[in-house]
């Protein structure tokens, strides 16, 4: 049963509703009072332990209500730090294109996943540019290598009269049917004893 105190609380948060965006840090303080309420699992009041606690600013967590697996890279870190986020603020980080490791400069909404938890490593400091370099340089080695593939080996057997491309083998009067639906008449090559004459594909 609601006690007289929680019900005040609960009333309190109904009221400062009306104004989220400008209450989000006292709501946030008043549902750390509750043991239960709805807004304790919104997708934005979530953190309001941290926001209460002052792990996380206000002003980040609405700003990335869109980006919730990042927000846990920034429980804890230096208030000017989530500032700077909350306001898309610039800064550098580093990406790959096509091989090469490039610094680019940015909001976070410019970064991906990836570069946004390379840069922000939970419970480690901001990584600066060379520490990001070398942390993509070992992912990049940890990639499995891309092979060119040649074009397969082309044969022909004419004693066992089969025709092979690669590991796969037909008989020879398979590859001269299908020559001739595509509209290609095939002339047999002559043998020593036969006057040299054109042949091939016409």
């Amino acid at each position: 049963m609601i006690n007289r105190n929680e019900a005040q609380i609960i009333q309190k948060i109904e009221e400062l509703l009306g104004d989220m965006a400008l209450n989000f840090g006292q709501i946030c303080d008043l549902l750390a009072g509750l043991d239960r309420h709805y807004l304790h699992k919104d997708p934005i009041f979530r953190w309001y332990r941290e926001v209460a606690s002052g792990k996380l600013v206000p002003e980040l967590v609405r700003a990335m209500c869109g980006a919730q697996p990042l927000i846990k890279h920034m429980v804890g870190r230096p208030r000017e730090v989530q500032a700077t986020l909350a306001r898309d603020g610039e800064f550098d980080w580093v990406r790959e294109v096509r091989g090469e490791i490039v610094v680019k400069r940015g909001s976070w909404r410019k970064m991906s996943q990836a570069e946004f938890k390379r840069m922000f490593p939970i419970g480690a400091p901001v990584r600066s540019v060379q520490e990001q370099r070398a942390v993509l340089e070992a992912e990049m080695a940890g990639k499995p290598a891309t092979h060119i593939r040649q074009q397969p080996l082309a044969r022909v057997d004419l004693k066992a009269g089969t025709f092979t491309l690669g590991y796969v083998t037909v008989p020879l009067t398979v590859v001269i049917a299908a020559l001739s639906e595509a509209g290609l008449a095939y002339i047999a090559a002559p043998t020593d004893a036969e006057p040299q004459q054109d042949r091939g594909l016409h």
